[in-house]
This record gives C-alpha cells, structure tokens and sequence, in this order.
C-alpha cells in the first residue's frame, strides 16, 4: 500500500483576462494551499514561488523564490526563518527549478499541469 497523495493543483485567472496567470497547489492532500506560483509577464514560465511552512490553515508566504532572467529557474531565495514577515536569509541559487526552490519541503517539479512541470 502506497502512502503517495495526489497533489491537488488550481490553475486561477487572477485579472480576468482568460490567462491562467496562477497556480495554487496543495502538495499533501490537506486541503491547504502549501505553494503559488505565478507567471507575472505571460510568456508561460512562472516568474515567481511562493511557499507556505506552516500548517496553520491560512496561506502566508515564509519562502519566496524568483526567476529574474526566465529560465524558469530560482535566483534568488527569501526565507522568513522566524516567520515574522521579514525575510531573515537570501540565497542566490542558479539551477534549481522555481517549484522546487523551497528548502522545507519535496519539490513540486513533477506536480501535473503545472508550468514547471512542461
């Protein structure tokens, strides 16, 4: 028997021009949205991932990554550590796909339908 849960995944058209700009995801199967990521400029590759660490059922970003240069891969990495609003640490990274840039948890690269995954 297999302890593997279907992410569920939300593609959302946020200004209501026909383009799924967003993509919310729920990596456990808890019914909270644990991941967003956006693609701020239209050209199908998420630009920004923001990640939420806390199972407290309200989604507030603690971990945010951002693709300057669309590759589709995190540059940069902001990490609230101690979860006050206020990113403690920024690391710059090169290689590692925009889903999977958060450092707390499995990476969403894999997740079906998502732009990270194409």
């Amino acid at each position: 028997m297999s302890d593997y849960i279907e992410p569920t995944v939300e593609f959302v058209d946020v200004d209501g021009d026909g383009y799924e700009e967003s993509t919310s995801i729920d990596s456990d199967g808890d019914g909270q949205i644990d991941a967003v990521l956006t693609d701020l400029d239209g050209d199908g590759v998420d630009d920004i991932a923001e990640f939420d660490n806390v199972a407290d059922g309200e989604f507030v970003a603690d971990v945010v990554a951002i693709d300057y240069d669309g590759d589709g891969l995190a540059d940069v990495v902001a990490d609230d550590v101690d979860l006050d609003g206020v990113p403690d640490q920024v690391t710059r990274l090169g290689d590692v796909p925009l889903a999977d840039a958060n450092p707390y948890a499995v990476g969403l690269y894999d997740v079906p339908g998502t732009a990270a995954s194409s």
